[in-house]
């Protein structure tokens, strides 16, 4: 085997190694992608449930009682304080925030 040979094996042996690595980061990435889809199918039924109690405390505050409606208002003012984190919680925006808040503190303690 001359030179050249060797050093073509070696380059399709280095090629393959870099094609199974790349085969390996495909099925990481579809990993990674399957359990997102299962976490966002979760979250929105935790958002739907929870939208579907406030409709629900909405309804009976619609009925409810002119001395009764306002202890079903603070229920239903909590119920969509949480919906409203819910979702900021889903977008990244409270990690975004929490991590320029530990980035900014970090920057202090220097």
């Amino acid at each position: 085997m001359s030179k050249k040979d060797a050093y073509i094996e070696k380059a399709r042996a280095k090629i393959d190694e870099q094609i199974a690595k790349l085969d390996q980061l495909k099925a990481g990435a579809q990993d990674e992608i399957a359990d997102k889809k299962i976490k966002t199918h979760e979250k929105i039924e935790e958002l739907e449930a929870k939208i579907k109690d406030a409709k629900a405390h909405l309804s009976e505050m619609t009925d409810a009682a002119e001395d009764a409606w306002e202890n079903i208002k603070n229920k239903f003012d909590n119920l969509a304080d949480d919906i409203g984190h819910s979702f900021k919680k889903f977008f990244g925006k409270d990690e975004q925030d929490s991590d320029a808040k530990d980035a900014g503190s970090e920057g202090q303690e220097k």
